[in-house]
């Protein structure tokens, strides 16, 4: 029987048998304004609910900016001590860089590397979740490849942490080359698209699951993201 995780999403666990295989990795592919961080940060706060350790990779908002947007759901993240976030954003206005996740820059992979081991030690044993939001932000200041050696390697400790790691990438930034590239390194692929001021979500894939690939409408309320 195949171990799941929760996404925290009603609709979207019912549809996935019960939740994300454990050990996967999942990408959300999506336009700008699509629900991309709403996702991460809604299935992060499940997990820090649960008592597992929360990891937020952060290349496209401030960690306050995360934090306050948290709050906005009833989610509350800053007050949980099982979640972490990994600064690499802070960088882009000259702050101060202090924080133990705080990155000074993301071409350098080896101390996103070793930050991320960091955190994932000082979240303990427990099963953990990991999001990256965006994957596209970091091909921006290295190539693709290398992106997708260090994504590997996330994933790789997402495994070896029987966890679950999902990681964004903006629809209209790759090329097709690109964006199967990226595809390479997930276990399943969740796409979010705004039509007519209305969203939808399907799968058209995920390991260890039997899934139609068909849309499904939903919208962001004040709890987060539900299905209509």
């Amino acid at each position: 029987m195949v171990e799941r995780e929760r996404t925290g999403i009603t609709g979207l666990d019912k549809i996935l048998n019960g939740g994300f295989p454990k050990g996967s990795t999942v990408m959300v592919l999506g336009a700008p304004g699509t629900g991309k961080t709403v996702f991460c940060q809604q299935f992060l706060s499940k997990g820090v609910r649960e008592g597992q350790g929360s990891l937020f990779i952060t290349l496209d908002n401030h960690p306050d900016e995360i934090l306050e947007n948290s709050k906005d759901f009833g989610w509350n993240l800053d007050s949980r001590e099982n979640f972490l976030i990994m600064d690499v954003y802070s960088w882009k206005l000259g702050e101060e860089i202090t924080g133990k996740y705080t990155i000074r820059g993301p071409s350098d992979l080896n101390q996103l590397n070793m930050t991320l081991s960091d955190a994932l030690n000082d979240l303990g044993k427990d099963d953990k979740r990991l999001a990256m939001d965006s994957a596209s932000s970091l091909t921006f200041y290295t190539d693709i490849n290398s992106t997708v050696r260090f994504l590997q390697v996330v994933s790789a400790k997402t495994k070896y942490n029987n966890g679950v790691f999902v990681l964004t990438v903006a629809e209209g930034v790759h090329d097709e080359h690109g964006v199967s590239t990226l595809n390479y390194v997930a276990d399943g692929v969740i796409r979010l698209k705004k039509e007519n001021n209305k969203m939808y979500l399907k799968i058209p894939r995920m390991a260890k699951t039997s899934v139609k690939e068909e849309w499904h409408e939903f919208k962001i309320t004040k709890t987060g993201i539900e299905f209509v």
